[in-house]
């Protein structure tokens, strides 16, 4: 009887150990189109991360903390590149996580097409300095990743956007640890936090995080689409909004409104997993919706 309590005891944390064992093991052998994560070579030169973000509020804070931005690693996103700040700021790392980016170009619409050429045109034009780009592993072959191999100042590097094991809320943060899991990336802001999360950033700072979606979406009163005032540090835009890359399936309010909920609450989860790697998360944002984070200066 003795002997069955202590085996009932025991085998449990064993066979989770051994579990978790086995998923490590299968992480590293395993391969999505020839990829598996490189993020943890990611050079860090400072104990402090700045997240740029392109939202309006940026125009204020690159005045505030432009020798901050200098002086620390920053990350930069998305069409950061087509701006006159890019080549002054020299930022260490640049996140890319929308798969338009990635997809096949030649069954693009020809606007899209004509989007994603001129984009890779200007990131490889103006990057001059030595530079990491920051990308999901299902990426790699794409026609993207082949057109930057002509800039030698930019180095690819890949995380897991795959679900490689199962997991529960217990063991979460764990495996965002070792990415084992595909990475929260409703915007390319969360996906930025976790990185620097992940790679155990003392500081993170936020600025142009400004995440006013909400306060931008409108309801066309004659056709009920929904559209947005597309607001950046560079400028803004109406745009209509659809649940493809084509622009073919309108989105309905409701189920934008379901994508701004999603991206807020993995802010409050993000807080909780720097919390578990012991990361001070700040929003020193001059104006920003993300509510999760202490406000405070650089």
């Amino acid at each position: 009887m003795l002997i069955k309590k202590v085996l009932k005891l025991l085998l449990p944390p064993i066979f989770i150990k051994i579990r978790n064992i086995l998923s490590f093991i299968v992480f590293n052998m395993n391969k999505h189109d020839g990829v598996v994560s490189t993020i943890s070579q990611l050079p860090k030169t400072s104990e402090s991360l700045i997240i740029i973000g392109n939202g309006p509020s940026f125009n204020v804070s690159i005045k505030k903390y432009k020798n901050q931005i200098c002086l620390y690693n920053s990350i930069v996103v998305n069409h950061f590149c087509e701006t006159e700040y890019y080549r002054e700021l020299k930022p260490k790392f640049y996140l890319l996580a929308d798969p338009a980016y990635f997809g096949d170009i030649d069954s693009y619409a020809d606007w899209m097409k004509n989007r994603v050429i001129k984009f890779i045109a200007k990131l490889i034009d103006n990057t001059n300095w030595n530079i990491c780009l920051i990308m999901p592993s299902s990426a790699q072959n794409s026609y993207f990743c082949e057109q930057i191999k002509k800039n030698p100042f930019i180095t690819p590097f890949y995380y897991n956007n795959f679900d490689l094991v199962r997991y529960d809320e217990n063991n979460k943060f764990n495996l965002w640890d070792k990415n084992l899991l595909r990475v929260p990336s409703q915007t390319c802001l969360n996906t930025c936090l976790w990185l620097g999360i992940y790679l155990r950033y003392k500081k993170i700072y936020l600025i142009g995080a400004d995440t006013t979606w909400i306060e931008n979406l409108h309801v066309d009163q004659k056709t009920n689409e929904v559209y947005t005032i597309d607001t950046h540090f560079y400028g803004e835009e109406k745009q209509y909004l659809y649940k493809d890359a084509a622009k073919k399936v309108p989105i309905k309010l409701h189920e934008e409104l379901f994508s701004n909920y999603n991206a807020l609450k993995l802010y409050w989860e993000l807080k909780e997993y720097a919390n578990y790697a012991k990361v001070d998360v700040y929003n020193a944002s001059e104006y920003s919706l993300i509510d999760s984070f202490e406000r405070k200066s650089i």
